[in-house]
């Protein structure tokens, strides 16, 4: 185990600056907190989590995975900044080819797994019910696997409105949409890790979180003249944020005038205590 944690840090050592600092220069210019550099270090972090506590079940983690899965996680999501469509993989896949034909650093070993996992991260076909067997199908799921991961929480509460509405999605339409995605995501995660029971109840919590928020937004919608709620409120306050391109995963947000102020202030509040964490994983 120290081994891999050696490994770990050796490649964080040499990787973390170049990447946080390229996938944030490829953000600066657009309007996407939920998915921007942060977002891709937090991937990373449910990554480093992920294969410590798999190896710690016994489960074969290969020296070049750290490598291989810190650098997809990276890029995973960068096709973002050219398409909000759900198959943005390829443009992410060509940004990651981009990066490296520039000659600066040596292509890494399973250059073309990298690739591939970055193009197929958000395709549940291309998904198996295992880590073992190749290594190519054990990059996607991993990398798969850790971005399910920070789709959970309070994170998730936003990163699934902000995407949903950027892509046009109604405000009464989205506990519908985002249900259906994140029991998906779950599902896949406790079919994958099954046996790892104390992970699972605690990615459960986190799950539950985002799940209850819609589920309670969803009855907010369907009788908000009889049973006022704080969560339809939230939801106007991320499109009026979205469209005035206000970033409202920073802590020192500037908040519009609020109905259901100390609700929503509290959200905030559980948000900023996740997101301190889950970037110091």
């Amino acid at each position: 185990m120290q081994k891999l944690k050696n490994n770990i840090r050796d490649t964080e050592e040499m990787w973390l600056l170049p990447l946080l600092n390229h996938c944030n220069n490829l953000f600066s210019e657009v309007f996407l907190p939920s998915h921007d550099h942060l977002h891709h270090y937090r991937v990373w972090n449910h990554a480093k989590e992920l294969i410590l506590i798999l190896a710690g079940a016994g489960f074969q983690i290969s020296p070049e995975l750290p490598e291989q899965l810190m650098l997809a996680a990276f890029f995973h999501d960068t096709g973002l900044i050219y398409t909000r469509d759900e198959k943005h993989g390829l443009e992410s896949r060509r940004l990651c080819e981009e990066f490296f034909n520039r000659g600066d650093h040596a292509l890494p070993e399973g250059y073309h797994e990298i690739l591939e996992a970055i193009e197929h991260h958000d395709d549940k076909s291309f998904r198996r019910k295992s880590f073992t067997g190749e290594p190519a199908i054990q990059l996607l799921g991993l990398l798969g696997t850790s971005d399910d991961m920070d789709a959970f929480g309070y994170t998730g509460i936003y990163r699934y409105a902000e995407i949903y509405l950027l892509r046009g999605i109604k405000p009464e339409d989205l506990p519908g949409r985002v249900l259906e995605n994140l029991n998906n995501r779950f599902n896949n995660l406790k079919s994958i890790l099954e046996n790892l029971s104390d992970f699972i109840s605690r990615q459960e919590i986190r799950f539950w979180i985002t799940c209850e928020f819609y589920l309670g937004l969803s009855e907010a919608y369907a009788g908000e003249a009889e049973r006022p709620d704080w969560k339809p409120e939230l939801i106007h306050v991320f499109r009026e944020c979205i469209d005035k391109q206000i970033n409202l995963l920073k802590p020192d947000r500037l908040m519009p005038k609020l109905a259901y102020e100390r609700e929503i202030q509290h959200f905030f509040m559980l948000l900023d205590e996740e997101n301190s964490i889950l970037s110091h994983v």
